[in-house]
């Protein structure tokens, strides 16, 4: 492992970093852009221009089943085998060709018209949860919002059936929770490795069981598109459960972080507030800015395949590399002023969606949520604030990987 004298150390997991990190992404692009972190041996990144060039880079794999295996402290990986072979065939761990062959089938749950059937699902559930909490003159904006939304949303969209859908829920928050772990202590990270494992074995057997019954009864919904995809191509159905869980857990948890994102971005800064109720046109800026401005996956990991050089730093075959995405859209090198949200930022070519191969195959689906929700939010609660009696809680799990709130309460 790399050693460096006088080495500088920054503490993503203190109280003041998971409250606001981006002041410490500051500190770390100005004084050491390209840091190891020797407590959590991995290097990270903080710079725009090294973030970007990574995310394109073909000596950084993808495949980060060694760093799951290293994560388990004292936890014996035959104890973990459902999770590990689910793992195993998931698009976002795979280095092309693999990826390549996996993410033009799970286009095909994305289609122009599966895509606009959306909408209306998306609309009826943000105005059906709100009209539960209208009368009340305040909520929780995750308890409330944030999470159900996503969480009514996607099950539909997937076509699961109505007594399923909380275990599928359930499971895949289990499953997800596992990624960010390396800030967790060893006794964490075991109880979550376990969970994971368990919902993964759960999780596959009842994404078979609906694609055994989508192949014999096809309908229009993201399963029956995926395994009509799956059989023309004459490809492994067992691959079939890990894709559909990820698209479910791409957009289950960052969805929920990104909505609570945005209404404290907007919350915080009345002035961009006022100037979005004024013209909702904007609403399409206003929703990129929000992407640069707060993420809700703050870090991608990567691999080195090989040795090579970044920033003048030596990275040995094997390191493992965060990719600071938070960080690098917040770098003053590409973005004007960045640490103001404005809300007609242009051009903003910010990485809240990553970039490359592996950039988000939801984001269509993610910044429709994003559009609908702000909308009908600020249309029916114009006078939404803050809860002066109530304190946000930032999100404690997964911070290297999601990014949002635990609870945010406000008034209207």
């Amino acid at each position: 492992m790399p050693a460096f004298a006088n080495q500088q150390t920054y503490d993503l997991f203190a109280p003041e970093a998971l409250a606001n990190s981006y002041p410490l992404y500051k500190r770390m692009r100005s004084e050491d852009p390209v840091h190891y972190c020797e407590s959590a041996g991995y290097w990270i990144l903080t710079r725009y221009r090294d973030v970007e060039a990574a995310l394109h880079d073909e000596r950084l794999s993808s495949d980060r089943t060694a760093l799951y295996i290293n994560q388990l402290g004292s936890l014996d990986v035959k104890e973990l085998q459902n999770f590990l072979a689910f793992t195993s065939n998931m698009m976002v761990d795979k280095d092309p060709p693999e990826h390549t062959r996996l993410r033009k089938l799970a286009k095909q749950g994305f289609t122009t018209r599966a895509i606009e059937s959306w909408r209306s699902i998306i609309e009826n559930t943000t105005d059906r949860l709100l009209d539960q909490v209208q009368n009340h003159g305040g909520m929780d904006v995750v308890s409330d919002l944030s999470v159900p939304l996503p969480g009514f949303i996607l099950p539909e969209i997937f076509g699961v059936p109505e007594t399923d859908r909380v275990h599928l829920l359930e499971w895949a928050m289990d499953i997800v929770k596992i990624f960010g772990a390396p800030g967790g202590s060893n006794i964490e990270i075991e109880e979550l490795a376990r969970k994971a494992d368990k919902a993964a074995a759960q999780v596959s057997a009842l994404i078979r069981q609906l694609v055994e019954q989508r192949r014999r009864q096809p309908g229009t919904d993201m399963i029956s598109l995926l395994s009509v995809a799956y059989q023309e191509q004459g490809f492994n159905f067992e691959e079939l459960p890990s894709v559909c869980i990820q698209i479910l857990n791409a957009g289950m948890l960052t969805t929920t972080d990104l909505i609570a994102n945005a209404v404290n971005a907007l919350l915080s800064h009345p002035d961009q507030l006022q100037k979005l109720k004024k013209n909702p046109t904007l609403i399409n800026s206003a929703v990129e800015e929000i992407l640069r401005f707060d993420t809700s996956v703050p870090f991608f990991f990567r691999i080195a395949k090989q040795d090579l050089t970044i920033g003048g730093k030596e990275i040995v075959a094997g390191s493992v590399i965060a990719l600071g995405l938070g960080a690098a859209n917040h770098d003053p090198e590409k973005f004007e002023e960045p640490e103001v949200f404005d809300i007609t930022r242009t051009p903003n070519e910010h990485l809240g969606f990553s970039s490359g191969i592996h950039f988000c195959l939801g984001a269509v689906l993610a910044r429709m949520e994003l559009t609908i929700c702000l909308t009908t939010l600020l249309r029916r609660l114009p006078n939404l604030s803050f809860d002066p009696d109530q304190q946000a809680i930032p999100t404690k799990h997964s911070i290297l990987i999601f990014k949002g709130f635990d609870s945010l309460p406000v008034k209207f």
